[in-house]
Formats: structure tokens, C-alpha cells, sequence
């Protein structure tokens, strides 16, 4: 599943599960853009890069700003002539039963994870449609699964908004073999995650790299006959 000479954005590209996947479609032979907010993150990231160095490059914007992003994508769609990935993972978490959340948590989550993705897609959709391709990964939640999603509901609604619009998306660019999936990992092994959840069984939780796997194969040609698929990731 090789990805040479492609090029690919992925937001939050720094992060646990970002950098997994920024450094997964490197070694596939992609060139690849990222967006962060830590400087500290970009710079591990780039160490961890080595030799795919030449091949990586990164900005810091702010997704909820529609003209960050669009200048950002501009700059790439110039130097790069295409855009032929976007992989959404920028996000965030935070708990909060549907009752209880105050209307600053509803709309961190919403400006967090869907409102970002919405952005990008602005950006980046009508470059995939008159190149006549694009391959498109968004990231929900395994937690709204099965109804998932009680005493994290600004987390959980937004996330299920994010995998709407992906299956909305899927049908409104499928003329242009464009293809649109949207995955759903349950609890990922993460840094963050164990800091937080210190007395659970790490070993049933998903690693990052084997999220990054799943997403590199819808990404490439081997899956060229998945048109688009939501697809639970639950380790």
C-alpha cells in the first residue's frame, strides 16, 4: 500500500493519534502536511520524521478560523499542484451530561470537532472535485456507537454530527472519485488517556498505529472499491 508522490493534510498532526499517522503515510511515501498548535509537538514530530524530513512540512492554524484555513490549503494546493488526502483528526474531549453542560461546553465541542472539519472541507473539497479525486478520513467516536455517549454528550453529539456529515458528504462528491470514510476508535492508548484512566486495562484499548494502518489502506489504492464506509475501530 504504497502512497508515493501523493500528498496529504492531516489536521492535528502532531497529536497521539496524528502524529501515528503523519508518520505512517511518510514512511508510505507521502508527502504530508500537518496542522498543530504546540510548537513543542511539531518539533518531536519532525525529530521523529528522520530521513521522510524533506517530505513533511507544517503550520500552525487555527481550524476554527475559515481563513486560516483556506489560506493554509491555498499555499499547499500551490506548491503541491493537488491535494489528494485529508485525514481530520484535530478534536477534542471534554465530559458533561446534556442537562448539565453550559452553552461555553457545547460550543468548544462543536468549534473542536465539527466545526473544524466543516472548515477544512470547505478548503479542500472543490480542489479534490476539479482534480476529479480525493480520498477523505474524518475521525468520530466509538463511544456513540450502539447510543452510546451518556455524561459526554457535547463530546458524544458532536462526533455523531462529524460522522453525518461524512456519510452526507460521501454521496454529495461521489460523481468525482472522491471517496469519503469515517472512522470510529474506541478508547486509544494514549499518553493522555492513561494519565487520566491510570487503573484501566491498557491492553484492551487501540493503538494509535493500528488506527493509522486502517486509515492508510481507505487511503489507498487497495481500497478503491470501498467506496465509503463508516468504520467502528474498537481494538
Amino acid at each position: 500500500m504504497q502512497l508515493q508522490d501523493r500528498t496529504a493534510i492531516v489536521t492535528g498532526g502532531t497529536g497521539a493519534l496524528g502524529s501515528a499517522v503523519t508518520l505512517d503515510l511518510l514512511a508510505a511515501g507521502a508527502r504530508v502536511a500537518v496542522t498543530y498548535v504546540s510548537q513543542e509537538e511539531w518539533s518531536d514530530l519532525r525529530a521523529r520524521a528522520a530521513d521522510s524530513g524533506d517530505k513533511l512540512r507544517g503550520a500552525k492554524v487555527d481550524l476554527v478560523q475559515p481563513s486560516a484555513v483556506e489560506g493554509f490549503v491555498r499555499e499547499l494546493a500551490a506548491d503541491w499542484g493537488r491535494v489528494d488526502f485529508l485525514v481530520a483528526v484535530a478534536g477534542g474531549f471534554a465530559a458533561g451530561r446534556s442537562y448539565e453542560a453550559d452553552d461555553q461546553a457545547w460550543e468548544h465541542m462543536f468549534n473542536l470537532n465539527l466545526r473544524s472539519v466543516v472548515n477544512c472541507l470547505r478548503a479542500v473539497v472543490p480542489l479534490m472535485i476539479r482534480q476529479n479525486y480525493g480520498r477523505i478520513v474524518t475521525i468520530s467516536s466509538g463511544a456513540i456507537l450502539r447510543g452510546g455517549g451518556a455524561g459526554i454528550a457535547p463530546y458524544a453529539i458532536s462526533k455523531g454530527a462529524v460522522r453525518q456529515l461524512s456519510e452526507l458528504l460521501a454521496d454529495e462528491v461521489k460523481a468525482y472519485d472522491i471517496h469519503v470514510h469515517c472512522l470510529m476508535p474506541g478508547t486509544m492508548d494514549t499518553p493522555a488517556n492513561r494519565r487520566s484512566m491510570p487503573h484501566a486495562d491498557f491492553s484492551k484499548w487501540v493503538k494509535t498505529e493500528d488506527v493509522a494502518r486502517v486509515i492508510r489502506f481507505l487511503l489507498s489504492d487497495d481500497a478503491r472499491a470501498v467506496r465509503s464506509v463508516a468504520v467502528p475501530v474498537l481494538g
